[in-house]
């Protein structure tokens, strides 16, 4: 016997199935909360900011000499340009690698400007903001022995971070939920196609085309 699956047809096969459902999607749901809170290893981020420039204010040394060297659009395109290079230049320096250790390092632009965001990410909070603030210091002596010009200041250094960047328990619970509920919805919908038995009166007219006109009562059935 072929189904005919319309809107008010699955709603009919979910509010039959819909202790099932509920079950399902709660087990689902209570399966992502264990996992991310007791078996993931929180991993917690350190960002700090740096300004990568193509020139050195600290030669200017009087009032004059500052406006005769006024920053224009054109210096801060070539910092931009420069701070683009200096990622890939520390992400791939031995030097960095070798403070980084166990950590992971993730450098950034800043709306395509020349100010790169450090981030620094480890299992512990103390260790992530001490490595940040160690590679915001090697940055500058790293820069120089590259470029020879030119320099880096820090603008913001790492704070020690409060609450874990990773795993996010709240999205992994609301992910779990809803796979839960559409594995539910999906199981009950597949045990409705399976399912050979005759239920409703209107079966026996789509099989024979014959109306049904009475019903004999399982009295047994119906006293349970």
């Amino acid at each position: 016997m072929t189904k005919d699956f319309t809107i008010q047809k699955i709603f009919s096969i979910i509010l039959r199935h819909i202790k099932l459902i509920i079950l399902i999607t709660v087990i689902a749901t209570l399966i992502a909360y264990t996992y991310t809170t007791f078996y993931v290893t929180p991993m917690y981020s350190a960002s700090a900011i740096i300004q990568v420039s193509n020139y050195d204010y600290s030669q200017m040394q009087t009032q004059e000499e500052t406006t005769q060297n006024r920053v224009y659009v054109s210096d801060l395109t070539s910092s931009a340009t420069l701070a683009d290079y200096c990622t890939v230049l520390f992400l791939n320096s031995p030097v960095m690698s070798e403070i980084l250790e166990d950590c992971t390092l993730n450098i950034t632009s800043e709306n395509e400007t020349n100010f790169l965001r450090v981030t620094v990410s480890s299992s512990e909070p103390e260790k992530a903001a001490e490595v940040a603030n160690s590679v915001t210091k090697e940055a500058p002596k790293l820069f120089l022995e590259y470029y020879k010009a030119g320099r880096i200041d820090t603008l913001r250094p790492a704070d020690v971070p409060k609450v874990p960047s990773y795993p996010n328990v709240r999205m992994n619970v609301l992910l779990g939920f809803i796979g839960g509920l559409i594995f539910a919805v999906l199981l009950s919908l597949f045990l409705d196609i399976i399912d050979t038995t005759i239920k409703p009166d209107d079966d026996l007219f789509k099989i024979y085309g014959i109306p049904v006109f009475a019903e004999i009562v399982d009295f047994e059935r119906e006293e349970k």
